[in-house]
């Protein structure tokens, strides 16, 4: 028997993790998130961290006593002993607990969190209400479905365009065997010749990264930071920071800066200016009205604000969505792109079985024509063939009654039979008597 006032009477699960379900269509299942070990970007109030896990709630419950607690914590601490964690007071699941106010989820929704996936590569930190949508959609180190039909491994996403990468292949510093999709991490951490020594600073650096160690080494020759402006020096980059205090063009480098500083707003401006367009069509297809732009209502009526949605920031330091409506925004933006696509590849099917139908109905018709044309030739040599059949056959008919007649008139004269005389009927069938 359970113990009383446990899950098993029908509270609640005490799952906490979040399934990955895609939001649209197209994507394969991934793997769960453990929302317990997420690695939270700066400190966390300390009234969002569960007094028994220590750390931020998971599914919280409020109990009478206002003492929150994540869902499994509580059942867990409850199933040992009925009472409140905090003052020990009796305590039910069912009756005495409830879901915590909405502006904790809120709060826990707005908390910044690295990508789980950041042992892989990603740098993203997102809220924690998108990262589900990050993972499953955007995040180019999650694991997906190999593309090949036929295995059934995983990939990283952004390897997914090179095809199965599932094969043998030799690492070329230490000629071990090792499958593809792994040589990349086999070159980072377990190949013993990884390294390499560079020849101008002589530092170590990871062999197959020996591009972005250029980037960075100080015995590198780079031009000057003031290049654009005319300077055509290319001095090594320990020295560079020296040479750009006594570069001759360091006059106009405020000016450089300012028309930096400008093209950088300009480029805000318009990200704002698509954004607020999206949001004006957004407002359009639901039905608002939005006022007239004239002088005359603008000095009646107030200026009309925008809705409340965080301003956008420049597209390098911006998420995939900053905020529910925007990302809702963007999923209905989708959708409508995604009906004219398909609106357009019906509309070009329909056009091609059109055409396809005339063209066979057009062969269709040639040969009816050909076949009529056909039997109307066998219909005129049928024809000509029973009239000359015909006209034989009154050939002969004729040839054999002529003979009869003579033969009959010859067997006459023969016999000398004298002409039988007439009867007086014959003469009155011939003339009448007239009344």
């Amino acid at each position: 028997m359970p113990p009383p006032n446990t899950p098993e009477e029908g509270l609640v699960s005490t799952t906490t993790t979040l399934a990955l379900r895609p939001l649209i269509g197209g994507d394969a299942p991934l793997d769960d998130i453990d929302l317990r070990n997420l690695d939270y970007e700066g400190s966390v109030d300390e009234n969002l961290i569960c007094p028994i896990c220590r750390v931020p709630f998971v599914s919280p419950l409020i109990t009478d006593c206002d003492h929150v607690f994540c869902r499994r914590c509580i059942v867990q601490a409850h199933a040992l002993k009925p009472v409140c964690p905090i003052d020990r007071l009796p305590l039910k699941l069912v009756g005495q607990t409830r879901p915590a106010p909405k502006i904790i989820y809120n709060q826990l929704d707005n908390l910044p969190v690295r990508c789980p996936n950041s042992p892989r590569g990603c740098d993203r930190i997102v809220a924690r209400s998108l990262l589900e949508n990050h993972v499953a959609r955007y995040c180019d180190r999650s694991l997906v479905p190999c593309p090949h039909p036929s295995c059934d491994k995983t990939v990283v996403r952004k390897d997914t365009g090179k095809g199965c990468l599932h094969y043998d292949v030799k690492c070329e510093y230490c000629e071990q065997v090792v499958q593809k999709v792994d040589l990349e991490d086999h070159q980072n951490s377990e190949c013993p010749n990884r390294t390499a020594e560079c020849t101008l600073c002589e530092a170590e650096f990871i062999r197959h990264k020996q591009e972005e160690h250029l980037k960075e080494c100080p015995e590198v020759s780079t031009p000057c930071e003031f290049a654009p402006f005319g300077c055509t020096e290319s001095i090594k980059r320990k020295q560079l920071e020296e040479h750009v205090r006594a570069c001759a063009y360091q006059v106009v480098g405020p000016v450089g800066g300012q028309l930096a500083e400008l093209r950088a707003e300009v480029n805000a401006l318009q990200v704002q200016e698509r954004l607020k367009e999206r949001r004006i069509k957004f407002l359009e297809n639901r039905g608002y009205a939005m006022p007239a732009a004239d002088s005359s209502s603008a000095e009646q009526q107030p200026p009309v604000t925008d809705i409340s949605l965080p301003e956008a920031a420049p597209e390098h330091e911006t998420a995939p969505y900053e905020s529910r409506d925007q990302y809702f925004l963007m999923l209905f933006e989708t959708m409508e792109a995604k009906l004219d696509r398909l609106s357009a590849v019906l509309n070009e099917v329909d056009g091609r079985q059109s055409m396809m139908l005339f063209n066979e109905s057009a062969q269709i018709k040639d040969q009816l024509t050909e076949v009529r044309s056909n039997m109307g030739v066998l219909g005129m040599h049928v024809r000509w063939l029973m009239n000359f059949r015909l006209q034989e056959r009154g050939r002969v008919c004729t040839s054999t009654s002529h003979n009869l007649s003579e033969s009959f008139s010859g067997a006459q004269e023969n016999t000398g039979y004298p002409d039988l005389p007439r009867r007086l009927s014959d003469g009155l069938r011939e003339n009448p008597p007239r009344l």
